[in-house]
């Protein structure tokens, strides 16, 4: 589902992302934290959207479905104000796979089969197998097989057509999952052919996860392959699959599917007859489900006590958790309901609330212009500056460089040429900072011919090399009337207790040490030095 935002690789934001695909959920977490709070600071919506996303993608790794719909659905929202085609499609699939865990498979389906043009539309083969997938398994869920395979067919193709191999195994899994749902009431030779299928497309799956060194996929393709070869009876083979998936999730972190691969291994103890290694697999998957407020879960768990305890001729006791199942499985249909209903209460405040902010923002953006960003040069200003890196640096855990760039003998310019001469080379240096920066970094005017870059998430290398390169275009300029110059640069990599003083003395330091040693030179400060 954790798929980066074009643009954003080697940003925070993109961090965060790629912890989401290997299921470290609580660094996802705390990176995408730090992407949204610098991004309200830099007044970027597209960058905190997308960092909200991310949030939602962890909420639903962390099992807390509600929380992730109503975050996908803010986004959606967000989305559609900043008219950002491929962050609506992305929220509408981690909204439709939030309505799928807790068993609204029909709203999974109405909130995603409208986002399949537009997925088209933006050509991305890899959110093409994505959207298909998630449309695919839904329509499997209420039973529409030849749908549900004939869509998941065209997801694994996309998924072929992107080279991506996490899409390819979770497409490959969910094809084949979804034809081995449908073979549980054929006839015994059309079962085993699409049996004999299934497994096919799940090994391929596995296979691929295993060469990639995939673990999360690894386990889902076990926990996949461990239910094919249980349905065609071979308990023995099936447990075995089950507890290569069950310690694998245990070595992910991923609750949720270790509770799924316990009720595999519980199914295989009872069907061989050990009823109470099959009872100890099903209360820890109790657990899992209590602790994780998983009511299909934990349904599916009283439902497998309740066949293993009649196994056991235990029935008063089978009777009470069959009964238990069934309470479940109703109370989980007045959650989706409820669910919905706030969905819908949701979206229109949501769409008011917009409206509001929209209106509000549009009064006050001049005034928050003029107070944050240069007049001259076009981007922020000191104020600006001073507020990002403050809120970067107060977060104590953040990742950060900072560089300050000075125009070497700007006076002369200014005396030999003119004023207006001097103030087209500002513009000029302004320029390439803008453009050699990421997305997520701040460029700023520090004051008079001194300019300054934050780097979020990046190190000295990183922004060592980008400062080259920033030094490099400014030496060679363009055609554009203004007198040549040179910079220095001082960069100074953001350390534990740092604030903004004690950051900037030592990004002046190096600056002066730049201009000391010849200048139109990068110079780096001495960590956690300002001398």
């Amino acid at each position: 589902m954790a798929r980066t935002p074009p643009g954003f690789a080697g940003t925070p934001l993109g961090s965060a992302f790629e912890h989401l695909g290997s299921r470290n959920v609580a660094r996802a977490r705390e990176t995408a934290l730090t992407a949204h709070d610098l991004a309200l600071a830099c007044d970027d919506e597209s960058v905190a959207a997308w960092a909200a996303l991310a949030l939602a993608q962890a909420d639903y790794q962390d099992a807390q479905f509600a929380t992730s719909i109503r975050r996908a659905l803010d986004v959606q929202a967000r989305a559609e104000a900043l008219g950002d085609a491929r962050l609506s499609v992305e929220a509408a699939i981690a909204l439709s796979s939030g309505f799928w865990r807790i068993g609204d498979t029909e709203t999974a389906i109405s909130v995603v089969e409208g986002e399949v043009d537009r997925a088209f539309r933006l050509g991305d083969r890899e959110l093409l197998a994505a959207v298909h997938r998630a449309l695919g398994v839904a329509l499997s869920e209420i039973g529409g097989q030849v749908a549900g395979i004939s869509t998941l067919e065209r997801a694994f193709g996309f998924a072929l057509e992107s080279g991506v191999a996490r899409a390819i195994c979770d497409c490959a899994n969910a094809l084949g999952t979804a034809i081995h749902a449908s073979c549980r009431r054929i006839e015994p030779q059309a079962k085993a052919d699409a049996l004999a299928n299934a497994e096919a497309m799940i090994r391929s799956a596995l296979d691929l996860a295993t060469e990639e060194g995939d673990l999360p996929a690894v386990a889902t393709a076990e926990a996949s392959l461990g239910a094919v070869i249980i349905e065609r009876g071979d308990f023995v083979e099936g447990r075995l699959w089950a507890a290569r998936a069950l310690d694998k999730t245990r070595a992910s972190g991923d609750l949720l599917a270790q509770g799924y691969s316990l009720l595999l291994l519980a199914e295989c103890d009872r069907e061989l007859g050990a009823i109470e290694q099959a009872l100890a697999a099903l209360e820890q998957a109790y657990a899992i489900g209590a602790a994780q407020e998983a009511k299909p879960l934990l349904g599916r768990v009283h439902l497998q006590i309740s066949q293993t305890l009649e196994r056991a001729g235990r029935l008063a006791e089978a009777l009470s958790h069959y009964k238990r199942h069934h309470a479940l499985e109703r109370e989980v249909a007045a959650d989706i309901g409820e669910q919905r209903a706030r969905m819908s209460a949701l979206r229109v405040d949501t769409e008011r609330a917009r409206r509001e902010v929209a209106s509000a923002r549009a009064e006050s953006r001049a005034w928050s212009d003029a107070a944050e960003r240069d007049a001259l040069t076009g981007i922020g200003n000191r104020r600006a500056f001073d507020r990002a890196l403050g809120t970067l640096l107060g977060r104590g855990d953040a990742r950060c460089t900072l560089a300050l760039i000075d125009c070497d003998r700007f006076k002369e310019v200014n005396d030999r040429a003119s004023h207006l001469a001097g103030d087209r080379v500002l513009q000029r240096i302004a320029r390439v900072l803008t453009q050699a920066s990421r997305r997520t970094d701040l460029a700023a005017r520090f004051g008079g011919d001194e300019f300054a870059i934050v780097f979020a998430d990046a190190g000295l290398d990183a922004a060592r090399s980008v400062c080259e390169r920033i030094r490099g275009a400014i030496e060679r300029h363009g055609d554009d009337g203004a007198p040549p110059v040179t910079v220095s640069v001082g960069l100074a990599e953001a350390v534990e207790g740092d604030d903004v003083a004690s950051l900037l003395a030592r990004a002046d330091a190096a600056l002066y040490r730049a201009k000391a040693e010849g200048r139109n030179r990068v110079a780096i400060a001495a960590r956690g030095a300002v001398a």
